[in-house]
């Protein structure tokens, strides 16, 4: 990896608006959950198989002693063998908590407890501003992107929400030219057919989801 800080962790920063909330999209939870198990196929902890609706499996259940790939691997392996699209819908696997306690801890947000919900207000902006920077930086210039850089940018683009998130830091570039600019990167990794996966099943939570809120409303 070449950042210190973790994808979901990252992704996290980007879904979550100054008050707090989950920015852009309504399914923040799932996403960190694919980030996750995206960040830990890279870390070849665990596999994500060739079938249509692929499985994972933990293939090493051993602490990195990073809270949040911690957490979700200890999920993982109690889910284990489940298919992959159960896994990141699954209760278990919100790490809403432990990320918004790191970034607590990083100084980037604070916690702000309500009657119902947490929430995660913005406290120093500098993390998640150099982030976007980042982000700009590596769909202007593709050499530079990181393979981070480019998990992150993708899942911004299954989630239908890059344009939303970055128009301000990409002025003048249109929703379908940043679409095409990340469509374009190169995924540079033995594991990434297996990350493309997780992003697959991701944008297919997210649209069953939402069919599913569709016909409970009908």
């Amino acid at each position: 990896m070449t950042t210190t800080t973790t994808i979901p962790a990252e992704l996290f920063l980007l879904l979550t608006n100054d008050a707090g909330r989950q920015e852009a999209t309504q399914y923040r939870r799932q996403a960190l959950a694919g980030a996750a198990v995206a960040e830990l196929v890279l870390r070849e902890k665990v596999e994500v198989s060739e079938e249509r609706s692929p499985r994972v499996q933990v293939t090493d259940p051993s602490s990195l002693g990073i809270p949040v790939l911690d957490q979700a691997l200890g999920a993982l392996t109690e889910l284990d063998g489940r298919r992959l699209r159960s896994a990141i819908s699954h209760r278990s696997l919100d790490l809403t908590e432990v990320i918004g306690e790191s970034m607590g801890a990083a100084g980037a947000v604070t916690r702000k407890d309500g009657w119902f919900v947490t929430s995660w207000p913005a406290q120093d902006a500098s993390l998640e501003s150099a982030l976007r920077a980042r982000l700009a930086t590596a769909i202007r210039e593709p050499g530079r992107a990181s393979l981070q850089d480019g998990i992150l940018l993708e899942m911004l683009r299954s989630l239908r929400i890059a344009h939303r998130i970055l128009r301000e830091d990409l002025e003048g570039m249109s929703r379908r030219e940043i679409d095409a600019a990340i469509a374009a990167l190169e995924i540079d990794a033995p594991a990434a057919t297996a990350v493309r996966r997780v992003m697959d099943d991701m944008s297919a939570v997210m649209i069953a989801v939402t069919a599913g809120a569709g016909a409970s409303a009908g």
